[in-house]
């Protein structure tokens, strides 16, 4: 079974956090910073194992994400500690692993600003 390494950058927008990924064109959102991994775990897995019951290869016909990320990703220095653990299912048996390398983005200096305005 293939395993998985999938760069995502955290952000926050309007109040919630945001994590995109990079390779795929796949995105969670939550409120808090702490909810915001159990989210991307989530829809990471639901794509799995929903390719897996279709017999598809997971995140096939999925392009990677916007330029923007990739360039918010190579920008930031903040690297989440625990990012080399991997995602798991209860029964791995047939389904790969995934294994995520996230970053915070550093807040733009002209966002900061907009969001203080408000």
């Amino acid at each position: 079974m293939p395993s998985f390494q999938i760069s995502a950058v955290l952000f926050e927008e309007g109040g919630w956090w945001a994590a995109q990924c990079l390779e795929y064109d796949i995105a969670a959102q939550a409120r808090t910073l702490a909810d915001l991994r159990y989210e991307l775990e989530r829809v990471l897995l639901s794509h799995v194992v929903v390719a897996t019951e279709l017999g598809r290869a997971p995140f096939e016909g999925l392009g990677p994400a916007p330029q923007r990320f990739w360039d918010m990703y190579a920008a930031s220095s903040m690297r989440i500690e625990s990012d080399e653990l991997p995602f798991r299912l209860p029964n791995p048996a047939p389904f790969p692993t995934i294994t995520p390398r996230l970053k915070i983005a550093e807040q733009r200096a002209d966002a900061a600003v907009d969001a203080a305005s408000h």
